[in-house]
């Protein structure tokens, strides 16, 4: 069979006459030697070996690609982490990334529909959980089976995988974070408001605001905090705020009786005794005035903060070693003007300094000065009392610091150690006047303005062993020893004290008075009444 030659091909061919004159039939039959084509076995092994090696390569690469990131250290490539890629990182470099990444470098955009805020998700009390999301990352495509990890593998490589972040949250920082970014956040509702200028009255109308809803958008926080770590924004629950006053006009009536008042702003000073006016122009308290809602409806006000500019401009007056605590009066002022009822604002004094001079001791400035020696020596840590220096300059205290109750401005007591009489005043007019004795050369009484500072029906001297009836407690001589003004002194024996030396120098440094005399001053002279003692 080998050597067997196949039989020749016979062709019928069509033949014409027009070509050939010797035409003796239609067809011509020609017969064709055959040929044979044989194809070499090596080129069959190499195209077989070829499409078998096509055919498996895929499977192939699949299955190292398989098997290698199921023993390898490293993410899957595709897995993220929100926008932090993590592709064919090892665990310790990506717990590293992940925690610099979200912890320290990340912010979140916080808006409230108008305008944006960068702030850390530390202020949302948000922290990446990083053990906890490096797990869930290197979880993709591992720990399921195969099918379903090869799934995941094929998916992550061609499609990406989103691993959501693990976040810790903390409620109470991220109220205290939301509250900070609400008062930036708000924009509160503008009232209709009138004002006085060049004599026309001026309507402005209200204007809605809005602020955030703490609860609403800590709510909503809390319920997905790693969608709003992953995604960088956050927007805070908005609620409307509506103006408490929507027509200015209704209470045009009441500005124009209101600027028929004469309206006086009253300052004390309690140190010099001294009474300041100042008389408020109806032009300045037209532009004081504000349309505020109460529970009767509308009426008008005074704007505090219109109070306050004020008076820092009246404490600017005052000369360099007063002020005004601006801030401190204004409320109650601007309540005061609005209702109509007397109210002072008291003046106070700045620290000053005093020069040493030539035959200067400790005490003879702590009686120049209005200050106990403890006083001085505390507000002079450096100073040598045994050895004071001529020229040297020392800090005098705040005169304040004796006044430490409100002060009663239509009450004052004032003392004078020469003349050894107490004088008693009420709205500026003297009601009584009282003999007293104060202390002795060796302990006398301390020169200087003071105040009622406590109250003791008997107060007990343990170091003298004396009673002291209705005590009225004025100043420390020294830490934790207050002096006062007080009845004739008894001690536990029964025996009373001075009586018939009343009018000349004899305690231990309070002031002494007659039984009936201290009795009735107990009663009429509150806490907060001043003191001033004279030399």
């Amino acid at each position: 069979m080998a050597n067997s030659k196949r039989p020749p091909i016979t062709v019928q061919i069509r033949r014409s006459p027009a070509v050939d004159e010797n035409y003796a039939g239609q067809y011509q039959y020609v017969r064709i030697p055959s040929r044979r084509y044989e194809i070499p076995t090596w080129f069959v092994a190499v195209v077989i070996a070829f499409l078998v090696t096509a055919c498996l390569m895929p499977f192939l690469l699949s299955l190292g690609y398989y098997a290698y990131y199921q023993f390898s250290e490293k993410i899957i490539p595709g897995v993220k982490v929100g926008d932090l890629d993590l592709s064919n990182v090892g665990v310790r470099n990506a717990a590293a990334e992940l925690g610099a990444y979200y912890n320290l470098k990340r912010t979140i955009t916080v808006s409230n529909g108008f305008k944006t805020w960068e702030v850390t998700p530390a202020q949302l009390g948000l922290k990446i959980n990083i053990g906890a999301t490096i797990d869930d990352a290197f979880s993709v495509g591992r720990y399921q089976g195969v099918n379903e990890n090869i799934n995941q593998m094929l998916t992550s490589f061609w499609d990406g995988w989103q691993v959501p972040p693990v976040i810790s949250f903390d409620e109470e920082t991220a109220r205290a974070g939301l509250e900070t970014i609400a008062a930036e956040a708000g924009k509160p509702a503008t009232d209709a408001s009138i004002s006085l200028q060049n004599g026309e009255w001026v309507t402005t109308p209200s204007e809605i605001g809005y602020a955030v809803n703490i609860e609403e958008t800590l709510a909503a926080l809390k319920s997905n905090p790693s969608k709003v770590m992953a995604s960088g924004y956050f927007q805070l629950n908005i609620i409307p705020v509506a103006p408490q006053v929507n027509d200015a006009l209704a209470v045009k009536e009441q500005a124009q009786k209101f600027l028929e008042k004469n309206v006086e702003i009253k300052a004390y000073d309690p140190i010099t005794n001294e009474f300041i006016t100042w008389n408020v122009s109806k032009e300045m308290l037209g532009t004081w005035l504000k349309a505020e809602a109460n529970p009767q409806g509308v009426s008008v006000g005074i704007e505090p903060n219109q109070v306050t500019a004020y008076l820092k401009s009246m404490s600017d007056t005052l000369g360099n070693d007063r002020w005004l605590d601006a801030e401190k009066y204004s409320h109650g002022l601007a309540q005061a003007i609005s209702q109509g009822t007397p109210y002072y604002v008291i003046i106070n004094h700045k620290p000053t300094s005093y020069t040493i001079q030539k035959g200067d001791t400790l005490l003879k400035i702590s009686w120049k000065t209005g200050f106990p020696m403890w006083y001085l020596l505390n507000a002079n840590p450096n100073l040598n009392a045994d050895t004071l220096v001529v020229g040297e300059t020392i800090t005098i205290p705040s005169k304040d610091e004796m006044l430490p109750l409100p002060v009663i401005p239509n009450k004052r007591i004032v003392l004078n150690i020469t003349k050894q009489r107490m004088m008693i005043y009420e709205n500026g007019e003297q009601i009584k006047k009282f003999v007293m004795s104060t202390g002795i050369d060796k302990s006398p009484t301390q020169p200087g303005v003071f105040q009622v500072q406590s109250h003791k029906i008997n107060a007990y001297a343990s170091e003298w062993d004396l009673y002291m009836p209705n005590f009225l407690g004025i100043y420390e001589a020294w830490p934790g020893f207050m002096n006062g003004i007080h009845g004739l002194p008894m001690l536990s024996n029964g025996t009373r004290l001075w009586a018939n030396v009343l009018g000349k120098p004899a305690s231990y440094g309070c002031i002494i008075l007659d039984l009936d005399d201290a009795k009735w001053l107990y009663k009429w002279a509150d806490d907060g009444v001043v003191v001033e003692i004279r030399p």
